[in-house]
């Protein structure tokens, strides 16, 4: 005759071990994954990111370096995406959209790196002139952005 209380224990027991192992799994996994997303990054950056020693001479040719390394940087993007929650992966999806399309970037838009290049400029906003001057700003802009995608992988 089976005892159902033993029984029960038993499959409680190896429910609960199962479910750790599995937790266990999945951290190792993530952990993986974030590294070799950092490094990723960092290999497709390097010498713009942390420090920028290689940037252009010619500053407005930024955004052709950010364009040649976009497929480097997509894919490891879209491998590292799964392994955070929704609410993780939805503030990883706002940052990378940043990075690739700056503050006021649209989904509709591909690249734009603008906000990586040196420039005065004014526009006229509701009626009011706004001067814009990013031409002090923009290697420290291009870093938070990158600071901010390195930041879902853990320490920068």
């Amino acid at each position: 005759m089976i005892d159902w209380g033993d029984f029960l224990i038993a499959v409680a027991v190896a429910f609960v071990t199962a479910c750790f192992a599995r937790h266990n799994g999945f951290k190792s996994r993530k952990a993986a994954a974030a590294t070799k997303f950092r490094n990723s990054v960092l290999e497709a950056l390097t010498g713009l990111y942390p420090v920028p020693v290689a940037w252009p001479a010619d500053e407005i040719t930024i955004s052709d370096v950010l364009q040649a390394r976009f497929p480097e940087l997509q894919a490891a993007v879209a491998e590292f995406a799964p392994y955070l929650n929704i609410l993780q992966r939805w503030r990883f999806k706002k940052a990378w959209n940043q990075y690739r399309l700056g503050r006021n970037g649209r989904e509709i838009d591909q690249q734009d790196y603008s906000q990586y290049i040196p420039f005065t400029g004014a526009e006229i906003v509701n009626g009011l002139l706004v001067k814009n001057d990013q031409s002090k700003t923009y290697k420290s802009v291009f870093k938070r952005s990158v600071d901010q995608l390195l930041g879902f992988a853990g320490e920068l």
